[in-house]
């Protein structure tokens, strides 16, 4: 068997059963108790000023009239929405549709005063765009899972990055799945090939004693995708899991108190009801919610680490007239993404009465 068939042979996986008790307030928090804040953000098309030769054609010096003075004013749109975020900006940044390295080489050194020393893109094939991410943390190491190829069109990879904070593993993966263009469930098969990547991984990790784990990043759909009866989706809500025999797509709650016992399948909490927010992305004239944080129960166990907030960021000065995402517009010069970024804070709680938490 080659190296690739062993390597995607190795991260095949079955979840075992969980329970958890989730409490019924909420900690209490200090103002000493350690915090992080994370963001996931489809920054739309963000290219250099370089033709060469795999970029988007309006993304291209050569074919268009993309140049350096466009992208500074690129760098510095996003700058101002990083920025925005805290004091200092989010501590660990997930980003969607970057180009390459440089641009976040660039970005970090000329906008944002270098305050991001860990830095990574993978262009591990000719796709024209890439995850990335900025932290402030050291990763203690990073991988990259590939859920193979959608016909002749290579799926992108699923980037996990697992940090230790304060005694604890946490690990991050950041995705941009199969987009809908072609069709919703005509595409769908290549957003369930990565559901299924990152499920099996989950077992893995379990396995590894490691518990808090958040599927973040741009999923292209979400749990209204999923039709009662219907074909099988990559995220499925909670209330129909009993009611189909699959095993590896994501299942999904949007209140902590449907996490619940659920044999051999990944269940994850979603904070988008929490967050009262329409969406993070509008299209055909609706909103989606596309963009994810999606956390294993063992943030919401009243322990170690946990959700403090989640919040979609749908400022006005991010929104156009109609408060849709202000979109880039390369041909005017104007504009930030066509995604709302997500903004997730959590805190370590050092000590609680609430139960105990098996993920």
């Amino acid at each position: 068997m080659s190296f690739f068939g062993s390597f995607l042979l190795s991260i095949l996986f079955y979840l075992a059963a969980c329970s958890c008790q989730i409490p019924t307030a909420e900690p209490a928090l200090s103002e000493d108790e350690p915090r992080i804040s994370l963001m996931t953000w489809n920054v739309q098309n963000l290219f250099d000023a370089e033709s060469g030769g795999n970029e988007y054609r309006e993304y291209d010096p050569e074919q268009s009239d993309w140049d350096e003075a466009k992208l500074r004013i690129r760098l510095e749109n996003l700058k101002e929405v990083i920025q925005s975020v805290g004091e200092n900006g989010p501590d660990i940044i997930l980003l969607q549709e970057v180009e390459n390295l440089s641009l976040l080489d660039q970005l970090n050194s000329e906008y944002l005063e270098e305050l991001y020393p860990y830095r990574g893109v993978w262009e591990y094939t000719e796709n024209s765009i890439h995850c990335g991410y900025l932290s402030r943390i050291t990763p203690v190491n990073v991988h990259l899972h590939f859920p193979g190829d959608f016909g002749s069109f290579p799926l992108r990879a699923i980037v996990e990055l697992r940090f230790q904070l304060e005694g604890e593993d946490i690990v991050i993966f950041n995705n941009h799945w199969k987009s809908r263009s072609g069709g919703t469930m005509a595409t769908e098969k290549g957003r369930l090939q990565s559901a299924r990547a990152v499920a099996e991984r989950l077992k893995e990790l379990k396995a590894q004693g490691v518990s808090h784990i958040i599927v973040a990043g741009d999923l292209n759909g979400s749990c209204d995708d999923y039709r009662e009866g219907g074909r099988q989706t990559a995220q499925i809500p909670i209330e129909q899991a009993l009611d189909t025999e699959w095993m590896d797509s994501l299942f999904v709650a949007e209140s902590p108190e449907d996490l619940a016992v659920l044999e051999g399948r990944p269940v994850l909490y979603s904070p988008w009801e929490r967050t009262g927010d329409e969406g993070s992305y509008f299209f055909q004239n609706r909103w989606m919610k596309l963009d994810h944080f999606l956390l294993t129960s063992a943030f919401l166990d009243g322990e170690g680490w946990e959700l403090e907030s989640a919040d979609c960021l749908n400022e006005a000065w991010l929104s156009d007239a109609d408060g849709l995402p202000l979109a880039w517009k390369s041909w005017t010069g104007s504009g930030y993404s066509d995604h709302f970024p997500l903004i997730l804070k959590l805190t370590k709680i050092a000590d609680t009465d609430s139960d105990n938490v098996e993920f």
